[in-house]
């Protein structure tokens, strides 16, 4: 079973989305997760609804595997329960704002004290330092500052919101889990911990290299993949669901428009006309037809699924959504599940 992280114990202060989907991936990659909440004040993520058996499903699916500890960190004798704990930690990983664990007396170099070779992972929306450190935000905020936003419009020219939370796991939980993996690399190599700075507005400014690199350059963006191009668009169907072609490759583009029965499609791609054309033909029959006729034809057309469709698409086999490890974890645990196990 692939458990790269078989062995390594992490403490984690995270609440709500980032920080617990990391950890959670490293649940799955084999590592001893200790879930660390304040009794006064624990992840309210527990609380959210859906519901299911009085447990809150967001919470079971972000927080399997892992162990809970539930202890007083302000206090004095709290703190010293997590310091003695640090002692045989690799990475604690937070979500506060810059200057709280340190307020906590938990910061950095206290932890260094502690055990040298200590990781401290903290998760922020603008980074430990900077004018902007201590402000507030969530997901459309980070998407706000770092352009993420200006690059998503509806038909209209107005900013349009993702289903998904773009910022919270491209930049939060996903360069968490790598800032992690690096630093123990890292430690392994050099016997050293570190502190890294996990800023979700910076990480998820990646999401748009090449966007960057396009507007900074010339001062404006084509954005081909962004509704611009026929081969590269989302078409409705006759039934109301939509389909995604990808045919961006010439190869593929002219092959689709051959199997449309308009070849002379191909040498018309840059013109705007030519989307509402396809729209058209894409509008005579339900998506089932389309997916009979294109889906296996090498020319990049895909069903756009629901999430009960997908959950059972052969691609999922695995699990929905895929895991980013083989370990089999255990339940969400309940608050304090595991003091008595911790604690003696």
């Amino acid at each position: 079973m692939n458990q790269p992280l078989q062995g390594y114990r992490i403490l984690d202060f995270t609440k709500l989305l980032p920080g617990p989907l990391a950890t959670l991936w490293m649940a799955q990659q084999g590592a001893e997760v200790i879930k660390v909440e304040s009794p006064q004040s624990p992840d309210p993520v527990r609380f959210y609804p859906p519901m299911k058996d009085g447990v809150s499903v967001y919470y079971t699916t972000l927080n399997a595997g892992k162990k809970s500890l539930s202890v007083d960190y302000r206090s004095e004798e709290g703190k010293e329960v997590i310091l003695k704990l640090v002692e045989t930690a690799d990475v604690v990983i937070e979500q506060f704002r810059p200057g709280v664990m340190e307020a906590f007396g938990l910061g950095f170099e206290m932890l260094k004290a502690r055990n040298p070779k200590i990781i401290l992972v903290s998760i922020t929306g603008y980074g430990q330092t900077g004018e902007m450190a201590a402000t507030p935000g969530h997901d459309i905020n980070y998407l706000s500052y770092s352009g993420m936003l200006d690059a998503q419009r509806d038909t209209n020219g107005n900013p349009i919101l993702s289903a998904a939370q773009l910022a919270d796991i491209a930049g939060g939980s996903m360069m968490a889990l790598n800032a992690t993996t690096s630093a123990l690399l890292h430690c392994e190599r050099t016997g050293k911990g570190q502190h890294a700075d996990v800023s979700m507005t910076h990480n998820v400014s990646v999401l748009e290299t090449m966007r960057i690199a396009e507007e900074l350059e010339t001062g404006t963006s084509n954005g081909y993949l962004s509704g611009r191009l026929a081969s590269y668009n989302i078409y409705k169907c006759a039934d109301g669901r939509h389909v995604a072609l990808g045919a961006l490759e010439p190869k593929f583009w002219q092959k689709f428009c051959n199997l449309m029965g308009h070849p002379e499609w191909g040498g018309r791609l840059m013109e705007k006309e030519l989307i509402a054309e396809v729209a058209t033909q894409f509008a005579k029959q339900p998506m089932s037809y389309w997916t009979d006729k294109l889906e296996k034809e090498d020319v990049c057309l895909s069903p756009i699924l629901t999430v009960q469709e997908a959950a059972k698409h052969s691609l999922f086999k695995n699990g929905f959504p895929q895991p980013f490890g083989s370990s089999e974890l255990g339940d969400a645990p309940k608050l304090g599940a595991n003091n008595e196990e911790l604690l003696s």
